[in-house]
């Protein structure tokens, strides 16, 4: 293939193609997983803490925000982790980081400082599942349609 890169061990060729699915999902699921973690507290859990949070950063009405993060979190991180609907699923939780992202800004970079460098990790972890699809092993692909 022209794209593809020249291989100092070109025997290796094989086993990174063959892995590839593999890597891109244990990628979508980890994620997927991360973020329904984060959602499952604002919504089952810790909601009236998480109110508190939106209320005290100036988000209103704090509920509303608490259930829509929760919502986006938990949904759009359980949609990821199984492959369902995964670009539609993706989108929102996209637009969610970059407003992360925006919030931690004024802390610097560092995560130690709450800056936004875990965000923007995962919000290109999430905008490569976005653009490359649920792949070969999703719900997706198994229905035989994708976004």
């Amino acid at each position: 293939m022209p794209n593809e890169p020249r291989l100092l061990i070109p025997a290796l060729g094989g086993l990174y193609r063959s892995l590839a699915p593999v890597t891109e999902a244990l990628v979508r699921l980890c994620a997927g997983l991360s973020l329904a973690a984060h959602g499952y507290p604002k919504l089952f859990g810790a909601t009236a803490a998480n109110v508190a949070f939106f209320e005290q950063a100036g988000f209103h009405p704090p509920l509303f925000w608490t259930i829509l993060t929760g919502l986006t979190e938990f949904g759009g991180g359980l949609c990821l982790a199984l492959g369902l609907l995964t670009r539609l699923a993706a989108l929102p939780v996209l637009v969610f980081l970059a407003v992360a992202i925006k919030f931690h800004a004024a802390n610097g970079f560092y995560w130690n400082n709450l800056g936004f460098e875990y965000p923007l990790f995962w919000a290109l972890v999430v905008l490569h599942v976005l653009v490359r699809g649920g792949g070969r092993f999703s719900i997706d692909r198994l229905l035989g349609r994708e976004i």
